[in-house]
């Protein structure tokens, strides 16, 4: 029976192959969506999920007013030694932009790798809390000072004709000068892990070199760095909230001050939170983002279903002498609804097929939204296969069981007399047919308007006015960071020489980048000194000059030889209780280490999605970033002026790549998340509006046979061209219509519950809704005339000529 089945539903499918591959190519749009959803979803989830005792392990954050994935450096270190309830303390410190030096074994010559982010300053625990497979050497080595361990995949890089044992005892210079020996060789982490990197250096090795030791805040009790991670394993049956409430504690001690303002200052995150939490790590993606990726796949299958129901049920006419004659020959209902049933899993199964082979192309389409580790090669095929047998099965019965229960549903004498419009069956399906095509542009018009409303943002956010000067600026670092201050200082005397550059300043980061940077400071009070926490910027006299920043009251600072000079913004006013910028004058700070010299008007210290939050500026000739203004509006001179400074960073630096961002562009990439939404919103309209455009050319092929006889007549009866494609037309449009009338309300709170996660958001406009429907109602149009047109050119001779 089942043979008999497949060879029926094949002739059939191959007898209408317009039809046939419209749903096809429907269901394999919606499929290989929900495909691409599933293995984004399953590799986001599968994050951590190695971990050893994975219930005991937390990240140690700082959780006060700003958050921060980084924690204490000196806490970090007591942590096991001082407090009760863990069983072991794994330091995170990330290094950032290493230099790299190996000797060359052929011509004695250094090979040198710049720009290296994977290296971690770390010790054995790691290995436990994280298992790789050993080549060679053990853990223990990470306990000994300048030893390091590297990756299969590291060394392959560095030590290309060494095999993993050959390589144990050599040496290779980290940064200028700080000498480091091989101790193992790990095959690279085989899962997903936000804690995963390519080499390994012991932590003990920070405190011999001065430099790593103000790189990392060795002992700076007020240092907050989210390159400075803490993992810790607890003791079973230790209270998380207790373990806070000690550290807390701990560190009031240490610091010897009143800590009223640290409260909920530390948080012990669990390691299951920490992919997925966006308070500690700006890139995370939310759990909500992936439930929203899951409906809007389900919302293209669906549409590749309604596509086959509105069509299926469109050809019930022409099938109906086909149900009587098989019901009158004795076949039963059952059996008419399996038969259909399997016309639907045909057509699923080569959509199914079809979504496959399509695979690769929508990963590498969707490049900028799949994470890196995520791609076609080493996607789990046992849990793809069953996600596809699943869903072939569903789809087969969403799709086809409504239609086969309109077409069985018809009585035999009636399909066989021509009279089925006195079957309600036949105009309940139409109803149907009407309010899914409803559906399905309801869907399209609410992605349209997303797609506008945040384009709209994006533009918003990137032109706003930040309160500083952000055009024709470039940013680059000094290679070691503050190592080589006194090379950079160097360099930017060099610079000053440069006619092309207008101002210049040495310092750390700018006044709004893609990450945290905050300090804390004491004032001295009443009674008791008050620990504040605020964002910091650090650097020269001329950082103001540079980004263009007005003082409100007070002067510039000076770099001084005993103290440091100090400005504030605006809103740390509030924060330290001062009624205005004049009270701010000559305020001490910080034991008297930092006097107030003058009050900066507020500006943008981060991306659109924060309010500006209090901001210290010091000053400091230690700086790793150089922050050159070149002329706004001479840009044909902005080659020439970056070809010099290439030019004396190469004298300096000769080991390492010029490479500088202009501060624009580095403000266009806080909205990468925004963009990839905005690419992923157009994929959607873009779907949306073919899978409906090829459900409304289905239709319309099956309107315009059926009314064939009814556009003869008026045309033979004096009808126009414009008449009879009116006709045509306007029952769909007016479907169109409606559907953008109801998706408005819908497409609104949608785009405004989005907004709401920006400080500074664009206004929702009334031409967003109105370009949206003409566009979604032009496109509709379009699609119809294709087929309408035709009709109304068709010669009324045959389609009057009786049968």
């Amino acid at each position: 029976m089942l043979r008999n089945f497949l060879k029926t539903a094949v002739r059939y499918i191959l007898k209408n192959k317009v039809i046939t591959g419209i749903n096809i190519l429907s269901l394999a749009i919606g499929i290989s969506a929900t495909l691409v959803i599933f293995l984004l979803i399953q590799y986001d989830f599968s994050f951590d999920k190695n971990v050893s005792d994975r219930d005991r392990v937390y990240r140690l954050v700082s959780d006060g007013d700003f958050k921060n994935a980084g924690t204490l450096v000196p806490l970090v270190r007591t942590l096991e030694t001082d407090l009760t309830g863990i069983e072991s303390v794994v330091p995170v410190f990330k290094n950032r932009n290493a230099k790299i030096k190996v000797s060359d074994a052929a011509s004695g010559e250094p090979r040198v790798f710049n720009k290296e982010n994977d290296f971690v300053f770390t010790n054995k625990q790691y290995f436990d809390f994280y298992p790789h497979v050993w080549l060679s050497g053990s853990a223990a080595s990470l306990e000994q000072q300048n030893m390091a361990i590297l990756t299969d995949k590291d060394l392959l890089r560095y030590f290309p004709k060494s095999s993993a044992a050959e390589v144990l005892g050599k040496t290779f210079i980290f940064g200028d000068s700080i000498v480091l020996e091989i101790g193992g060789v790990v095959e690279e982490m085989a899962y997903s892990s936000d804690f995963k990197f390519s080499s390994f250096i012991a932590v003990a090795t920070i405190p011999q070199y001065h430099s790593l030791k103000q790189s990392f805040g060795w002992d700076g009790w007020s240092n907050y760095s989210d390159a400075n991670q803490c993992l810790v394993k607890l003791k079973a049956g230790t209270s998380p909230a207790q373990l806070e409430a000690d550290i807390l504690a701990f560190v009031s001690n240490n610091k010897k001050i009143d800590i009223d303002g640290w409260k909920d200052k530390f948080k012990l995150q669990p390691i299951a939170d920490v992919h997925f939490n966006t308070e500690f790590n700006y890139s995370a993606i939310k759990p909500e983002t992936l439930r929203n990726l899951l409906i809007l796949a389900l919302f293209l299958l669906s549409l590749g279903i309604i596509n086959f129901v509105n069509l299926s049920t469109a050809q019930s006419i022409e099938r109906a002498k086909e149900i009587g004659i098989r019901k009158t020959l004795g076949s039963s209902k059952r059996k008419l609804v399996w038969q259909f049933l399997t016309e639907t899993f045909v057509v699923a199964f080569v959509a199914t097929l079809l979504s496959i082979l399509l695979l690769p192309l929508l990963l590498q389409a969707f490049d900028g939204f799949i994470p890196k580790g995520l791609t076609w090669r080493n996607i789990p095929t046992m849990s793809i296969g069953l996600f596809l047998f699943v869903q072939l099965i569903l789809v087969t019965f969403l799709a086809g069981f409504y239609p086969a229960w309109v077409l069985t549903g018809y009585a035999p004498v009636l399909a066989l007399k021509n009279q089925l419009s006195k079957n309600s069956n036949l105009s309940r399906s139409s109803s149907i047919r009407k309010t899914l095509t409803v559906f399905q542009f309801v869907l399209a018009q609410v992605f349209l308007v997303a797609v506008l409303v945040v384009s709209k943002q994006i533009q918003f956010a990137t032109n706003k006015d930040m309160g500083f000067r952000k055009d024709a600026i470039i940013n680059f670092y000094i290679p070691g960071l503050m190592n080589n201050s006194d090379k950079g200082k160097l360099l930017k005397t060099k610079l000053e020489a440069i006619p092309e550059i207008k101002a210049l300043s040495f310092g750390n980061q700018s006044p709004a980048f893609a990450g945290w940077m905050n300090t804390t400071i004491t004032t001295a009070g009443d009674t008791a000194s008050k620990i504040l926490t605020l964002d910091s910027r650090t650097g020269d006299e001329n950082y103001l000059a540079v980004y263009n920043i007005p003082l409100v009251a007070g002067r510039n600072i000076r770099l001084l030889d005993t103290t440091s000079e100090a400005l504030i913004n605006e809103k740390a006013l509030g924060l330290l209780n001062l009624k205005s910028a004049e009270d701010a004058i000559g305020l001490s700070l910080n034991g008297g280490e930092l006097t107030v010299v003058g009050v900066m008007k507020d500006f943008d210290v981060a991306s659109a999605h924060y309010e500006i939050r209090p901001l210290i500026y010091w000053g400091d000739d230690k700086g790793y970033v150089m922050h050159v203004a070149l002329d706004q509006h001479h840009p044909e001179n902005w080659k020439a002026a970056i070809d010099k400074i290439a030019k004396e960073y190469t004298v300096l630096f000769p080991d390492d790549s010029f490479e500088y961002k202009f501060l624009d562009e580095t403000i266009a990439g806080f909205y990468f998340k925004e963009e990839q939404l905005s690419q992923l919103l157009r994929w959607a309209v873009a779907l949306s509006v073919v899978i409906a455009g090829l459900g409304l050319f289905g239709l319309a092929i099956f309107t315009a046979n059926q009314r064939a006889k009814e556009i003869g007549i008026r045309k033979v009866l004096g009808a126009t061209i414009a008449q009879i494609v009116f006709l045509l037309l306007k029952n769909v449009l007016v479907l169109v219509t409606i559907a953008c009338v109801i998706a408005f309300p819908i497409a609104w709170f949608l785009v405004n519950k989005w907004l709401q996660d920006f400080a500074y958001r664009t206004d929702i406009s009334w031409w967003i809704f109105a370009a949206s429907t003409l566009g979604l109602i032009g496109v509709a149009t379009g699609v119809l005339l294709t087929r309408t047109l035709f009709a109304a050119h068709a010669n009324p001779v045959n389609s009057l000529r009786d049968e």
